[in-house]
């Protein structure tokens, strides 16, 4: 049976939607979760990579492959740091972060490619870098930290999730980012909770949206290929 493994912060304040990558309904196959006990948002979203993180995530990768899971994924795309590392200590794929699609996507397109992120003051070019974005990939990139609709819940933990107002803010953030930068010919959600409000950035700016869900899709399309017969 396809497995996805999935390494989740603990809860806070509310449940993840479908659509959140915490959430197990997220995914067309069963799911497993590990919880990475003891951290928080502010343990992962920071300006500088946190390399206490490694030991946590590298075990719960390596329980989620030994309980299963054809492809290991996590619930924050900061977690990019921890990419080469896992990788090579699994046998099977791990998807550290959505990042890891902005280069695919930028050939895709041939043009600019927006980044919707928790926090922009702490998404540096150092996470780009370490996500395979050169220098010379055009980007244009946007924080929602600032919206607290968003943040109490999100990064903050406080309070539930009002969805509706949620995905006013994101549809909001990526028209802003269109009139910034009206050559943006694509998205990608850095924040792995924001899947459930790609529709919305869809509808309001007519661009293909890239989340942490179609890069999962994508690898387990590598492990469960279909039969043509």
């Amino acid at each position: 049976m396809i497995t996805v493994g999935v390494i989740v912060l603990p809860e806070r304040s509310f449940r993840r939607p479908a659509g959140d990558a915490g959430n197990a309904e997220s995914y067309p196959c069963r799911t497993i979760l590990h919880v990475a006990r003891g951290l928080t948002p502010d343990d992962v979203v920071r300006p500088a990579p946190n390399a206490a993180l490694l030991a946590p995530y590298l075990e719960g990768a390596l329980k989620l492959q030994e309980q299963g899971a054809n492809v290991v994924t996590t619930t924050c795309g900061f977690l990019i740091p921890l990419q080469d590392a896992i990788a090579r200590q699994l046998r099977i794929p791990f998807v550290a972060s959505s990042l890891l699609q902005i280069p695919l996507v930028h050939r895709l397109v041939a043009g600019r490619v927006a980044v919707i992120t928790a926090d922009d003051e702490a998404l540096t070019k150092e996470y780009l870098h370490l996500a395979g974005v050169s220098d010379d990939v055009p980007t244009a990139v946007l924080g929602l930290q600032r919206n607290k609709e968003f943040a109490d819940p999100y990064l903050k933990g406080i309070g539930g999730l009002e969805l509706q107002r949620i995905e006013t803010c994101v549809a909001s953030a990526s028209e802003l980012l269109l009139e910034r930068f009206p050559d943006i010919k694509a998205f990608v959600c850095e924040c792995h909770n924001l899947p459930p409000f790609a529709q919305a950035i869809q509808r309001k700016t007519g661009r293909p949206v890239f989340d942490i869900l179609s890069l999962v899709g994508f690898a387990l399309n590598g492990v469960n290929k279909p039969i043509f017969a």
